[in-house]
């Protein structure tokens, strides 16, 4: 659902706090999606959890992004139902500060620079510069792990019955950071390369699975039915580290992971193959000629106008923003989630848009400023709880939701909201199930929000194959504040550099015969040194 996404793909070389807050915006197609978790029966937390009554009445500043999806209908998080409902039920009164729209960096940075600290800033601290054991260091914010055993019995037995998330959410020295935003349960996919389905079956084609069957169905679409840009996509997107056709040639965008060795894929011999595919797709007209300048808008206008027929889209955002608008013209138009695509018929794809169960974004830290750090964590962990869980995920039972044989069914406030406000923004303006915020996150939101088929087609498809994306994407992984210096230095030129480059060798304006002239301009610009500074990030992470 996210807006976002664009972002949900920050990449790890030039890290900004910026990418993970952005990551977590839904409603144009992202991250909302990356927010599924295990539903509050079956997380079975401790008889314990739901102590609302220990917290001591307290007041808090609470930092944080305003989503699209939320900032739709309120100018502030207190005042949706869900953190109404949360001040009723613990006595805790929040007082929210959001950075205006587009301004999420600048202001995170003046903040932590000015040290006038709230109590509490969700954030993705992960890319924090130095992260998050920097910001430890810088006294910025406040280690949780003691603090989490003894006030915090919900998040407490979830980290002891599932010890990759514990490690995902701590640094190499063992520090818990943040109160995470968690996906336990089995839908972390929520982006893929979509195409029209109706026009495949006019003209007697299958769903593509092979990078050669792409370039037919494209070719087919542009000789057959008009389409003036075949594939289109916007700059971000196209940049993106599981770029869909990228990880047919066994790389991505940025550092993954090969039999436990760090690897840079716009390095890679197989970055080459893949150019010269884009290259030759561009020169035919396969390719939008504008995919380098194209925004969001431009994308939507191309695909529901039939200039274009595939993309790169989100299960929730996307196909629910483009089904309604194409089949207004004709009734008949539909679109399919390919499968990530592969070189070869019998080869199953690895790079895909996989979440981790922890989303970077949206995790609440602690900050020094806070003279009530214990109750500050007996109030997050609420939302860890079965309690805290349902209003986290459906909002106040009566008003947003109903139990109906047990199942949390969304009311019509929800899914056919008076005021005409989209699922997404109904949502936002109620409660966070659609975007990363601290808690679980629940696939029965996800069964309700895909109200299409297509969707829930689209998230069978990608959940195939996901758990390939392990073994490949790099984990949460972190570098020393001093490592992470260097690599923020190194890595900044590295990514504009490498971007650029990207662009022109599909575009023609730069031979694809000078990569290896490329290649060594990003060895003299560090990118050895970034991938073994990541590879020591790495062997630390896996030994914690």
């Amino acid at each position: 659902m996210k807006t976002r996404t664009k972002s949900a793909l920050t990449l790890s070389l030039a890290v900004t706090v910026t990418g993970a807050l952005a990551a977590g915006c839904s409603g144009g197609g992202g991250s909302a999606e990356t927010s599924a978790v295990p539903s509050a029966g079956a997380t079975s937390p401790s008889a314990a959890e739901n102590q609302s009554s220990a917290i001591k009445p307290i007041s808090l500043t609470y930092w944080s992004d305003l989503v699209a999806n939320a900032s739709a209908s309120v100018t502030n998080l207190g005042q949706t139902e869900m953190y109404k409902e949360l001040e009723k039920r613990t006595g805790v009164k929040v007082t929210f500060k959001h950075p205006a729209a587009g301004n999420v960096t600048e202001a995170f940075g003046l903040m932590i620079a000015s040290r006038d600290l709230p109590d509490v800033i969700e954030a993705a601290w992960i890319y924090h510069q130095g992260g998050p054991a920097k910001a430890i260091e810088d006294n910025i914010i406040i280690p949780l792990e003691d603090l989490i055993d003894k006030h915090a019995p919900n998040l407490k037995k979830i980290l002891a019955e599932n010890p990759e998330v514990k490690k995902q959410i701590s640094t190499d020295k063992g520090q818990i950071y943040a109160f995470p935003s968690l996906n336990l349960q089995n839908n972390r996919v929520f982006g893929g390369l979509l195409i029209r389905k109706d026009w495949l079956d006019e003209l007697g084609l299958t769903v593509p699975q092979t990078v050669s069957e792409w370039e037919t169905a494209l070719r087919a679409f542009k000789e057959k039915k008009g389409a003036a840009n075949p594939f289109t996509m916007d700059k971000g997107s196209f940049t993106n580290s599981q770029l869909g056709f990228m990880g047919a040639y066994g790389i991505n965008n940025d550092v993954y992971v090969d039999n436990g060795k760090v690897k840079f894929g716009p390095v890679q011999p197989e970055f080459k193959e893949f150019l010269t595919t884009l290259n030759k797709w561009y020169k035919e007209g396969l390719l939008d000629p504008d995919f380098a300048t194209n925004d969001g808008k431009i994308v939507d206008s191309k695909i529901t106008t039939g200039k274009s027929g595939a993309t790169f889209g989100y299960i929730g955002g996307t196909i629910g923003k483009y089904l309604p608008v194409l089949r207004e013209k004709d009734p008949k138009a539909t679109l399919v989630m390919a499968q990530y695509p592969v070189l070869n018929k019998g080869e199953t794809p690895r790079f895909i848009f996989r979440d981790w169960e922890y989303n970077h974004s949206g995790a609440a830290a602690i900050t020094t400023a806070n003279k009530n750090p214990v109750d500050t964590v007996k109030w997050l962990d609420y939302l860890y709880g079965s309690e805290g869980h349902m209003l986290k995920n459906f909002g106040v039972e009566g008003l947003t939701y109903k139990l109906e044989n047990g199942y949390p069914k969304y009311t019509d406030l929800i899914l056919n909201n008076p005021d005409k406000l989209p699922v997404a923004q109904a949502m936002g303006k109620y409660f966070r199930a659609n975007y990363p915020s601290p808690g679980l996150a629940d696939d029965r939101y996800l069964e309700q929000y895909y109200v299409y088929q297509e969707q829930k087609d689209a998230l069978k498809t990608l959940s195939t194959y996901a758990d390939n994306a392990v073994k490949v994407l790099f984990p949460p992984a972190t570098n020393t504040p001093q490592e992470s210096e260097e690599v923020t230095k190194l890595g900044g030129e590295i990514s504009t550099y490498k971007d650029e480059m990207l662009f022109k060798f599909i575009m023609g304006t730069e031979p694809i015969a000078n990569f290896d002239k490329y290649t060594d301009q990003l060895k003299k610009l560090g990118i050895e040194r970034v991938v073994a500074l990541k590879q020591a990030a790495l062997d630390r992470y896996n030994a914690r």
